[in-house]
């Protein structure tokens, strides 16, 4: 259901006519492009601010973008200024004539928030608990592919894991390895810990292992450490209630501790640990951090909660009555909410073009999450940016008046285009005091 960014380049390309590609047949230099097709073209189909595009993958010039000065129609060669590397025989390009394809990169990546709420990101999310202190037990949020944003690491490696069985809960999990170490929460990750001095606390996870005696939990208040039963080291994840694998470990906290943390403990170097779903369980918690699920706003249009633990049964209970920080990123849950149990955020969000990993990107293979007809929004949307910033003042009087033109003939076909294949913008139920 993605579209790449280089698919939506070439499309918009074609909806703007301002789209060739080829193949060059002769052996060109780093100034030169020789392709026989451009014989059929005149010289003056090459004028100024032109630019091409190596798109040849494995070519060591691949997205190296180079004006063009002149086209000599009959050898069909394009002379350009120089690449990085010589252009050669059987090379894919493109030539772009009315904007550069950085251009159209920059129009394509603003008009994926431009065009909100018209196409959006469908938010489903499952990776919050009721009455979860921590903040991020799904271990969600890092700050990049080895660091977690919330947890402290401690000699051990750790890696951000999406791949099948590895994770349980949301869309990722922590895994591991290389060194005996530990993954914890403490005050210092997370202020909100402060709240469990004189309250009895139940630390669990969900946690895969392939080696005995090496994966445990604990909670520490700087007087009392208590620790949880190893992981069986079977490979296999813990039940959906890791208290029958006795994954979990359960401590009143001092009235005034020197300090509360609650660690994850990988004892063995050659051991590997995957851990998901963390959750301290103690006095009501109200407040879940929304703000990283990417919502429009920062404001659902429905809260749900499970029936049981893991449940895959639907439909799932609604929550009414929640209260909403939209300046902080905060989600306050009603004191009749259960306690421990998943809870399912649905909403939506602004789209952006995303690599591999989920971050934000801007290289030609980038992602972005719609595919026909909605890209058709999203192409609309980028031409008319592109011919706004042509009608700047920065531009002749009757050169900006043909952009604006145009501005005015693709702002009706927009409107038009999200009339037909525009994304359902859902009403929000959810009541919010």
């Amino acid at each position: 259901m993605t579209t790449a960014l280089s698919a939506a380049r070439i499309e918009l390309s074609k909806q703007l006519n301002d789209f060739w590609a080829s193949a060059s047949t002769g052996a060109g230099s780093a100034t030169t492009i020789v392709d026989t097709l451009l014989k059929a073209k005149q010289n003056a189909w090459i004028g100024d601010d032109m630019y091409d595009l190596i798109t040849e993958s494995g070519h060591a010039s691949v997205d190296e973008e180079r004006q063009i000065s002149s086209l000599d129609n009959s050898s069909g060669t394009l002379t350009v200024l120089a690449h990085d590397n010589t252009t050669g025989t059987s090379m894919d390009y493109e030539v772009h004539r009315l904007f550069t394809a950085s251009d159209k990169r920059r129009a394509l990546i603003a008009a994926a928030r431009m065009a909100w709420p018209y196409i959006h990101e469908k938010i489903w999310d499952e990776s919050m608990v009721s009455g979860n202190w921590f903040k991020d037990g799904s271990f969600e949020i890092w700050t990049s592919s080895s660091a977690l944003t919330y947890w402290t690491t401690t000699t051990s490696t750790i890696a951000k894991t999406t791949t099948s069985p590895y994770y349980k809960h949301g869309a990722t999990s922590c895994k591991i390895d290389t060194a005996a170490g530990t993954v914890k929460q403490s005050i210092t990750n997370w202020d909100d810990l402060k709240r469990l001095a004189g309250q009895t606390v139940t630390f669990s996870i969900q946690a895969h292992c392939d080696t005995a005696s090496c994966l445990r939990v604990s909670i520490n208040d700087g007087a009392t450490q208590t620790y949880s039963s190893y992981h069986a080291g079977d490979s296999a994840w813990t039940q959906d209630d890791p208290r029958n694998d006795s994954m979990y470990v359960q401590q009143f906290i001092d009235w005034n501790p020197t300090e509360i943390t609650f660690t994850i403990h990988h004892e063995v170097a050659a051991g590997t640990s995957y851990v998901d779903d963390a959750r301290a369980i103690g006095p009501y918690q109200p407040r879940l951090f929304i703000e990283t699920l990417g919502l429009s706003q920062e404001t659902p249009v429905q809260i749900e909660i499970e029936p049981y633990n893991y449940a895959t049964d639907e439909p799932w209970a609604q929550v009414f009555n929640s209260r909403l920080d939209t300046e902080l990123g905060y989600l306050y849950l009603p004191s009749s909410v259960r306690r421990d149990r998943r809870l399912r955020i649905k909403g939506i969000g602004y789209l952006d073009f995303l690599d591999s990993s989920g971050d934000s990107a801007t290289a030609w293979d980038s992602t972005i999450n719609i595919n026909s007809p909605q890209t058709d929004i999203l192409i609309a949307q980028a031409i008319v940016y592109l011919y706004t910033q042509m009608s700047l003042p920065n531009f002749s009087r009757s050169t900006r008046r043909d952009f604006q033109e145009m501005m005015v003939f693709w702002e009706n076909e927009l409107r038009r285009r999200i009339g037909k294949h525009g994304m359902e913008v859902q009403s929000i139920p959810v009541r919010f005091q």
